[in-house]
């Protein structure tokens, strides 16, 4: 992994704030494709509650030597985009789109963002955004909606809804959906596993003497700017707290 330093980034941030775009472009237009290998840990849900962190906490990590990363596939960016509005600015992502057979997990952050996502898109860029080219699936879209902005169907007739007496769409099949078995109480409140620091302090000890500098460089560039010191000693607090765990 290599990184520009702060004081680089701040550098080009200035001088050529473009600079990483145009560098991936230029690569790929060499030849020399940008490559992502997607892997995926898995954990039996009986394991959950085994750990010392809570596994659905979105700021701590699974570790590998008992959770080993597993190869899915992988995705090789082999052509730059020939309009960058129609293809890059109107792409639309969202975590809801799942094929059949792939569930979501209990993380908050992921269930909340199922909604948001897409809610966002239709924000963004109209209630039929699925519909634009970069955005379509392989198979036709299929959710019966008739009108609104960016509508590329033609449909006859005039019934959209169902069930009725005149036809008109149904509902598609859905597979059979996990059901686990729940006991218990479903309440709000915090994650009680806080552990905050075990794994802050694997992180910390991963990294050579440079990288630790550049860390603290990092968070002192930003602690300086704060105008509470109130703040600035809660933030050393936890730093000098946490010396013991990273020793």
């Amino acid at each position: 992994m290599h990184n520009f330093d702060r004081q680089n980034a701040t550098r080009l941030a200035g001088e050529d704030p473009d600079y990483l775009t145009r560098d991936l472009w230029e690569a790929i237009a060499r030849g020399e494709y940008a490559e992502f290998e997607l892997k995926v840990q898995m954990m039996k849900i009986t394991e959950e509650l085994n750990q010392s962190f809570d596994p659905l906490d979105g700021t701590k990590t699974w570790p590998e030597d008992k959770f080993p990363l597993m190869p899915v596939g992988k995705m090789i960016l082999d052509r730059n985009p020939e309009n960058f509005f129609t293809q890059v600015e109107q792409a639309a992502f969202c975590p809801a789109n799942l094929i059949p057979g792939i569930e979501f997990s209990d993380d908050k952050m992921l269930q909340g963002r199922t909604f948001s996502y897409v809610d966002t898109q239709r924000y963004r860029l109209g209630a039929n955004f699925n519909e634009l080219p970069t955005n379509k699936p392989l198979a036709t879209v299929a959710n019966n909606q008739r009108d609104g902005a960016m509508q590329t169907q033609i449909f006859k007739g005039s019934v959209n809804f169902g069930p009725s007496s005149q036809g008109g769409p149904t509902a598609a099949p859905l597979h059979d959906p996990y059901k686990p078995f729940i006991q218990g109480n479903v309440t709000r409140e915090k994650i009680h596993k806080t552990d905050d620091f075990s794994q802050a302090k694997l992180g910390y000890l991963s990294m050579d003497k440079s990288e630790q500098e550049h860390l603290a460089g990092n968070l002192v560039a930003d602690l300086i700017h704060v105008t509470f010191p109130e703040i600035q000693k809660r933030a050393l607090g936890i730093a000098v707290g946490s010396r013991a765990v990273y020793r």
